[in-house]
């Protein structure tokens, strides 16, 4: 709960800014509930899913011990109506079913004030971060899920890959997550 309380606080913290919202990785929309419940109703929130669960990890998101669970493609499919149906009570959502970064370019003119990512591998974490922070407003927030867990050593290769490249940094909170304020 402590997550999605940080992404309520920050939702909070960018309603003053221009832009959209997105959520790459939604599953069966808890987080995203939060991010819709305290943003204002009149900005779109885009979702990106594939509904079929993870993709294939790669050699980038090999874990480092046995005794940590290791992801494989399938994990953590859900279906496109639960999502809508945990979400029926907010207009502004938009479902962009299929896999990252393929319906990127349906925003690609947009602007946004505050992105979340939770994709859990290095491949989908990365082209998320490389689309999204050049069209991320100031002061805009990108909240990374899966930064500090060591079930997700992919995501935490390829912020660190992106934030170098781009000469940001990135904020460790303690609930794992990972942060970038532009």
């Amino acid at each position: 709960m402590e997550r999605k309380w940080t992404v309520r606080e920050l939702t909070q913290w960018t309603n003053d800014l221009e832009g959209d919202i997105a959520e790459c990785g939604s599953y069966v929309g808890v987080t995203a509930w939060f991010i819709a419940n305290e943003a204002p109703s009149n900005i779109n929130i885009y979702l990106f899913d594939s509904f079929e669960g993870l993709s294939a990890p790669t050699a980038n998101d090999k874990v480092s011990s046995v005794d940590i669970h290791s992801w494989k493609k399938g994990d953590l499919a859900t279906t496109e109506e639960t999502l809508r149906d945990n979400l029926r009570n907010f207009d502004n959502i938009i479902i962009m079913k299929g896999w990252i970064p393929d319906r990127f370019t349906e925003v690609k003119s947009n602007s946004f004030r505050l992105v979340h990512i939770d994709v859990d591998l290095y491949e989908p974490t990365l082209r998320s971060l490389e689309f999204f922070y050049p069209r991320l407003v100031n002061k805009g927030v990108i909240i990374m899920d899966d930064y500090g867990y060591k079930t997700c050593p992919g995501a935490y290769r390829a912020a660190n890959e992106f934030i170098e490249s781009v000469g940001e940094k990135i904020i460790h909170l303690p609930t794992g997550q990972g942060l970038i304020i532009r």
